[in-house]
C-alpha cells in the first residue's frame, strides 16, 4: 500500500467538505465518495437522478451511510458554494449553473482521472480517440499483464473506479487508462498528460455537447499537451492531416541515440508554449500484419498496431506482444457475438453511439446478411455516409428517437423498402422483430449497432447492452 501517499491525502482532505457531483451508475461516483469518506472527509453526494434510479450505487455505499450525505433528485447551490473541494462526474457539464457559481468563489473543482494521474506514484498510459479507446486500452493492459508488469486497468470503463488504485500503487505500478474528451477536459486545468499517450483516431463526436470539432479536439489534445521530454506520444498516421488542419504541425528532429520509432517535434499556435515530444511514434494497420483470432474488422488492426507500438516503447519482446494481441478475446458490447439460434447470430454493438461506429460495424459483417437494429437519440453528427452504408444490409429495424427521425426525413430512398413498418420504443419488441426477419435469411446476423444514444429508454449504452443480451439469451433458451 502506498502509505505515504494516503497519509498525505488524509492530511489534506480530512475534515474537509467534499462535494461529489454525479453519483452515476458506473462506479466512478461511488468510488470517489468511498475514497474520501475513508480519508475522513465530510462527503456530500448530489445527483439529478432520484434515489430510486440510483439505488444500486447507493447500496454500494451503505456501510458508509453515516459518513455520507445524499442530496438526490436535484442540485442545491449551497452544497456547491460551501464545499472545500468539488469532484465532478464526466457527464456533468462545466457550464452547469451550480458549477459556475462554485467557480466564481474559486472553489477547486476536480475530476477523477486528472486527480488520479496527478497523484499516481507509478507510470500512466492514457488512450483517447473517438473510436477504439476501450479495445486499445484492454489490449495494452493485456500485453503488459502477460509480460509481468504490475498493471491495473482504469479510466472510463464501466464498473471501474480508478481512484481506488491509489491505495495500492507504488513507483513500479502501471495504470492503463481510457480517457474520454470529458475526462481530459480537467487535464487542461491540472496541466498534466500521461507518460505514454495513445491517440487512436478523430471523428466528429459529441457535437450535442461541443460546439464544433475544434472544441472537441481541444479537450482531446490535453492527452499530449503537457507531456515532458521523457514522455511518448503514439498516434494514428491518418491523424497527421487532421492535426495540420487544426493548427498542429509536425517537424523532423534528430532522435536520441538508441531511441525507438520516429522522433518529431510538434508545435501548435493553439498551445501556451511549444510542445516537444522526443518520442512521437506513428502507427497504421499495416504495422500489424498478423491475423487476429477473435477481433474482427480492419479498425481492430489499427488498435493492434497502436498496442504493438506501446510494447516497443516498453521493450517487450515483439513475439510475446504479438501473441497476446492476436489472442485477445474482445470486449463486451463491442461487436460482441452474444449467441446463435438456428441460422441467426446475434451481435451486440451497443457502444456504437455514432454513425461512423455503425458504419464500421456494418463493414465488419458486410459479407453476411445483416438485419440491423438502428436508432435512438441524435448526437447531431453527420450521417450521410451511414445512409450509403445501409445499402449493405438486408433489413433495418428502427428504435424511436431524434436520430431515427432524421434518418426517416432524409431524401434518399434507396433503402426505404428495407425498413420495418414500425418504429419501436421497446427494445424487446425490436429484437424479436429483427429475429423474425432473420429467420427467413441464410447465415443471417442480427446486428444491434444503434449509431445513437438512448437516454430516453436507458441510463446509458451499457444498460442498453445488458438489456439486449438478456433479451437474446431469453430467445436462445426458449
Amino acid at each position: 500500500m502506498s502509505t505515504k501517499l494516503i497519509q498525505n491525502l488524509k492530511q489534506k482532505y480530512q475534515g474537509k467538505n467534499i462535494l461529489v457531483v454525479g453519483l452515476g451508475l458506473q462506479g466512478g461516483g461511488v468510488g470517489i465518495a468511498q475514497f474520501f469518506a475513508e480519508l475522513g472527509a465530510i462527503v456530500t453526494v448530489t445527483d439529478k437522478k432520484s434515489e430510486t434510479q440510483l439505488y444500486q450505487s447507493i447500496d454500494r455505499l451503505i456501510q458508509l451511510s453515516n459518513k455520507i450525505i445524499f442530496h438526490l433528485g436535484g442540485h442545491y447551490v449551497e452544497d456547491f458554494i460551501n464545499a472545500d473541494f468539488i469532484f465532478k462526474g464526466p457527464s456533468v457539464r462545466w457550464d452547469c449553473p451550480e458549477i459556475i457559481e462554485a467557480q466564481k468563489k474559486n472553489i477547486p473543482i476536480e475530476m477523477e482521472m486528472a486527480f488520479v494521474v496527478t497523484n499516481y506514484p507509478g507510470k500512466v498510459i492514457g488512450i483517447t480517440g473517438t473510436r477504439g479507446k476501450s479495445t486499445t486500452t484492454n489490449l495494452i493492459f493485456n500485453v503488459l499483464k502477460q509480460n509481468g508488469f504490475k498493471v491495473t486497468l482504469g479510466g472510463g470503463l464501466p464498473g471501474i473506479s480508478t481512484i481506488e488504485y491509489l491505495k495500492d500503487a507504488d513507483e513500479d505500478s502501471w495504470l492503463v487508462a481510457e480517457l474520454s474528451s470529458w475526462a481530459l477536459s480537467s487535464f487542461h486545468r491540472a496541466k498534466i498528460s500521461p507518460h505514454i499517450s495513445v491517440f487512436t483516431n478523430l471523428y466528429p463526436g459529441h457535437l450535442n455537447y461541443y460546439k464544433n470539432l475544434e472544441d472537441y479536439f481541444y479537450d482531446k489534445e490535453a492527452i499530449f499537451q503537457y507531456q515532458k521530454e521523457e514522455d511518448y506520444l503514439v498516434i494514428n498516421k491518418s491523424l497527421k492531416e487532421n492535426f495540420l488542419k487544426l493548427g498542429l504541425s509536425f517537424f523532423d528532429r534528430h532522435a536520441p541515440k538508441g531511441a525507438p520509432g520516429d522522433f518529431q517535434k510538434i508545435t501548435s499556435p493553439r498551445l501556451d508554449k511549444n510542445f516537444c515530444a522526443p518520442s512521437l511514434l506513428f502507427f497504421s494497420k499495416s504495422d500489424f500484419p498478423y491475423p487476429l483470432t477473435y477481433l474482427k474488422g480492419e479498425h481492430n488492426l489499427e488498435n493492434a498496431a497502436a498496442t504493438l507500438k506501446v510494447a516497443e516503447i516498453l521493450k517487450i519482446d515483439k513475439n510475446k506482444a504479438v501473441e497476446a494481441i492476436k489472442n485477445f478475446g474482445g470486449l463486451p458490447y463491442r461487436q460482441q457475438v452474444v449467441g446463435k439460434k438456428g441460422n441467426v447470430i446475434f451481435v451486440n454493438d451497443t457502444t456504437s453511439t455514432t454513425p461512423i461506429a455503425t458504419i464500421k460495424a456494418i463493414d465488419t459483417f458486410k459479407d453476411k446478411k445483416i438485419v440491423l437494429i438502428l436508432g435512438g437519440n441524435s448526437k447531431n453528427l453527420p450521417y450521410d455516409q451511414l445512409i450509403k452504408q445501409l445499402d449493405n444490409v438486408e433489413k433495418i429495424v428502427l428504435l424511436a428517437g431524434s436520430f431515427t427521425d432524421q434518418i426517416l426525413d432524409t431524401p434518399e430512398v434507396s433503402f426505404t423498402e428495407k425498413i420495418s413498418k414500425q418504429v419501436y420504443d421497446d427494445l424487446q419488441k425490436a429484437v424479436r422483430e429483427a429475429y423474425r426477419i432473420a429467420l427467413d435469411l441464410k447465415n443471417s446476423y442480427v446486428l444491434f449497432s444503434p449509431g445513437a444514444t438512448s437516454f430516453a429508454m436507458f441510463n446509458n449504452e451499457f444498460h442498453r447492452g445488458e438489456e439486449f443480451n438478456r433479451i437474446v439469451n431469453k430467445i436462445i433458451n426458449e
